[in-house]
């Protein structure tokens, strides 16, 4: 027979450790690279529009996770959506002025999964030489037939287009901004070329969403572009964002077909809802932002060149400055000396990457430090 009272007892007396270390609310929701003060400044992250430590993002984020949980324990086809998800693919469509949209859990599988779901091994699918990662992946997963044309180049396009004489589907897939080089896609001039030939196109705008167009929305405002002359947007939501996942934009008969296509929509855990809330939030804080962001990289562009004489290899407007400096050597010492400066950003195979942030203009002192330091490091290897 079980006594009670001493089974009452234990109970009172059972005090097992937390599942979990408790976290300070307070505490940043940004893993930094730097513990950033007032000795440091950090440009490695990327936080174009600053929206990562919004105080509204913050509260919406825990109201979220109170009402729904933290993770959907399941992939979107199943029992991993809610009403949530719903209405940030309606927002997105709505942004980027297309029928329909769906949301991705990792930025790098909407770009690969929208490819694959679309391009057979019967295609052919012509790309940049400097493509991005994701999008390589994407085309090996279809095993369809890849040309390469030179980097951003319509012209030799059109004479990789002429060559390929066989009657088959065939796609362009494009970088708004290229990931490896920062520079700007000529698109109304690859859009000329692939309604002559009657060829899909496929826009990957992770460095463009939120930062070009006067309200964000991309290449096709930033150009003036009718979004149908694009058949299919996508996309990573971490970029100006400042969430988690991806997405991607079309026609509803493209949609419909990518729900049921696309591998990496149809078999990994859904988006934490509590995310898909902090992309929702951040489209509705976008404002003049962009429009701001705009010429704090135009400024900041022209001080690299003019005043540091270095070599900047993206666009004006682009979110992310690459400074391209030879030998290597020189490179390295100007990246070691801003660090020691306090001022940090990211030295990879392409060269030096300093990720803008709109924060920069109303922090004047550290902006005008932030020149500063690179004013003294190009003064290195004048």
């Amino acid at each position: 027979m079980i006594d009670e009272a001493l089974f009452q007892q234990r109970l009172n007396d059972f005090k097992p450790e937390p599942l979990i270390t408790s976290v300070d609310p307070t505490k940043e929701i940004e893993i930094l690279m730097v513990a950033e003060d007032d000795d440091n400044i950090d440009l490695a992250k990327v936080n174009y529009l600053n929206v990562l430590n919004n105080n509204e993002i913050k509260k919406t984020s825990e109201d979220t996770i109170r009402e729904y949980g933290v993770g959907t324990c399941g992939p979107r086809a199943s029992y991993g959506t809610t009403d949530v998800h719903f209405e940030l693919e309606k927002n997105l469509a709505e942004l980027l002025h297309k029928e329909d949209c769906l949301v991705y859990c990792y930025g790098f599988v909407a770009i690969s999964s929208s490819i694959a779901a679309f391009c057979k091994k019967s295609d052919v699918v012509f790309i940049d030489e400097r493509a991005n990662l994701p999008i390589e992946q994407g085309l090996d997963d279809a095993r369809s037939k890849v040309v390469k044309f030179a980097h951003n180049d319509p012209e030799d396009f059109k004479a990789k287009v002429e060559k390929e004489t066989k009657k088959t589907r065939k796609f362009l897939v494009v970088e708004g901004i290229s990931w490896r080089t920062g520079k700007l896609c000529p698109l109304p001039e690859f859009i000329a070329v692939a309604e002559e030939f009657k060829i899909r196109v496929f826009l990957e705008e992770s460095h463009t969403l939120g930062v070009f167009g006067a309200t964000g929305r991309g290449l096709t405002e930033f150009y003036d572009i009718d979004p149908k002359r694009v058949d299919m947007i996508f996309g990573t939501l971490e970029g100006a964002i400042g969430s988690i996942g991806g997405f991607s934009a079309g026609s509803h008969d493209a949609i419909e077909h990518h729900r049921l296509f696309g591998s990496g929509y149809m078999y990994s855990a859904s988006l934490p809802t509590y995310l898909v809330k902090v992309v929702l939030k951040s489209i509705e804080l976008l404002g003049d932002a962009p429009q701001k962001f705009s010429g704090l990289a135009k400024t900041f562009h022209q001080f690299l060149e003019e005043e540091c004489r270095f070599k900047v290899e993206s666009h004006p407007e682009a979110p992310f400055k690459l400074i391209r400096i030879e030998p290597k050597m020189d490179e390295t010492k100007v990246h070691q000396y801003c660090k020691e400066k306090g001022v940090h950003f990211i030295q990879n195979d392409e060269g030096l990457v300093i990720n803008l942030n709109v924060r920069l203009l109303d922090e004047k002192e550290r902006l005008e430090r932030v020149y500063e330091v690179l004013k003294g490091a190009s003064e290195l290897i004048a």
